[in-house]
C-alpha cells in the first residue's frame, strides 16, 4: 500500500487491530526487515505498521544523490506526516540504528504523539572510536560479500548500490562527524526500551547506557552473542516476550 506524504510516495504494510505501533527500519533497511517479528507483534492485539522511508524500498526515490547532514530530522519529520496520512493521533515506536534515532528524535519533538519507543542500537552522537574504523573496513569486508548485496537487491531492487553509497557518504564524511544529538534526550518523557547487542561492531555499550540514563523512564537491555540488529538476530519468539513484557509492565499509565 501507498501513502503520499508532501510530494513522494511512502510504501508501507500493516497488520493485527489495537493500539499502533510504527517499525522504523534502519539505514540500509526496508520492510522486509521486519518479516520475522511483526507476525508476532500483531498477535499481542496490536496494529503493526512497517514503512519504507522516502529513497528505500518500495517507496519513491531519494530526490538527491547525497543526504543532508540534517537527514534524520527529514526523516523524524517524514515519520510524523505518515502518522497525520494515516490519522494517527498517537503510537508507539520501534526502531532499529537510524530508525531507534528518528523513534527518539519524533518522541521528543512531539511528546503528546508518542507513547512508547524501543530503541535498538541507537545513536544519538557519532562515536569516532568506532565508526571510522568499521567504514574504512567495510569496502573489504562486509561491501564484498555477496550475501549483502544479495540481501540489499532484495530490499531495494535496482537502488541497491544507491541506497548503500548514500549512507556510507554521510557517515564517512568528516563534516558529520560533529553530528550530536544528545540534548534531544531532555526532552522525551515517554518510556523507552533501549535495546544492545553486545556485540554491536558500530557503537559500544557505553553509547546505549549514556542513553538510556538521560531518560527518565527508560530500561536498558544487552543481548548477548547480539549485533547490531537484535530483531533480526535474537529468537524472534523470545524477543516479542521481551518487548511485551516492557509493554506490559514500563508503559502502565
Amino acid at each position: 500500500m501507498y501513502l503520499r506524504i508532501h510530494d513522494y510516495r511512502v510504501y508501507y504494510e500493516e497488520q493485527g487491530s489495537g493500539p499502533a505501533l510504527i517499525l522504523l527500519h534502519n539505514a540500509t533497511g526496508s520492510t522486509r526487515d521486519w518479516r520475522k517479528i511483526a507476525p508476532l507483534l500483531a498477535q499481542q492485539g496490536l496494529r503493526v505498521i512497517a514503512y519504507d522511508r522516502g529513497g528505500f524500498g518500495r517507496s519513491d526515490p531519494w530526490p538527491q544523490p547525497h543526504w543532508p547532514l540534517d537527514y534524520l530530522h527529514h526523516y523524524r519529520d517524514e515519520l510524523l506526516a505518515f502518522m497525520d496520512a494515516l490519522h494517527l493521533e498517537e503510537a508507539a515506536l520501534m526502531g532499529t540504528s537510524d530508525g531507534a534515532t528518528i523513534a527518539l528524535l519524533a518522541a521528543a519533538a512531539s511528546p503528546h504523539r508518542i507513547r512508547s519507543v524501543v530503541a535498538e542500537s541507537p545513536h544519538m552522537w557519532y562515536e569516532k572510536r568506532t565508526l571510522i574504523p568499521m567504514f574504512q573496513q567495510f569496502e573489504t569486508t562486509i561491501g564484498q560479500d555477496p550475501r549483502f548485496w544479495k540481501a540489499m537487491a532484495r530490499a531495494h531492487g535496482e537502488r541497491a548500490q544507491e541506497v548503500v553509497a548514500r549512507w556510507l557518504n554521510r557517515w564517512g564524511d568528516p563534516a558529520f562527524m560533529d553530528w550530536d544529538e544528545r540534548e534531544a534526550l531532555s526532552h522525551i518523557t515517554c518510556p523507552v526500551l533501549v535495546v544492545h547487542g553486545r556485540r554491536d561492531p558500530f557503537f559500544p555499550l557505553a553509547h546505549s547506557q549514556t542513553i538510556a540514563q538521560a531518560l527518565p523512564r527508560a530500561r536498558l537491555v544487552v543481548l548477548e552473542d547480539i549485533g547490531h540488529a537484535p530483531h533480526l538476530e535474537a529468537d524472534p519468539h523470545g524477543y516479542a516476550r521481551l518487548l511485551r513484557e516492557f509493554w506490559d509492565q514500563d508503559c502502565r499509565d
